[in-house]
């Protein structure tokens, strides 16, 4: 059965807005976009701690790690599979021992100055986020908001 042209129209714009949501959504759950969500969030509670003298939870600092390499790694493979550099034999290892490293040399390795600026973007989220993290928490100890 053949669609007529008002309903073939209502068809593709319905498949065009689909399209649309899963890009969007592919973007949001994009390996950059989760590490910056995940390094700023664990960092803001990093600080907290920090500030307040507490012992973090034992889960906090094995997710804090696991999570923190595991969306590194996935970063990686995705982003060099696009750009087609090669990986050592056990990235894995790698990644856990010398991430501080690797990541600023792959940036700019494969994107020359400009990885520069995703070096001191994420140096600027990482940072920004102890601080807010130690300036939430000393104004909750203070009684700031009381």
């Amino acid at each position: 059965m053949a669609l007529d042209r008002p309903a073939r129209e209502r068809h593709l714009s319905i498949l065009r807005k689909a399209g649309m949501g899963n890009l969007l959504l592919s973007r949001i759950v994009s390996p950059t976009v989760l590490l910056y969500a995940f390094a700023v969030t664990s960092e803001i509670g990093d600080g907290f701690y920090i500030v307040t003298e507490g012992e973090p939870p034992r889960a906090f600092t094995v997710a804090s790690g696991i999570g923190l390499l595991w969306i590194l790694g996935w970063w990686l493979r995705r982003d060099s599979r696009l750009r087609g550099f090669p990986w050592i034999y056990d990235m894995g290892m790698f990644l856990y021992m010398v991430w501080p490293f690797i990541m600023p040399y792959y940036l700019i390795k494969t994107r020359g100055a400009r990885g520069l600026l995703g070096i001191l973007g994420f140096a600027a989220a990482y940072i920004g986020a102890l601080i807010v993290g130690a300036t939430l928490a000393s104004l909750l100890v203070s009684g700031a908001f009381a």
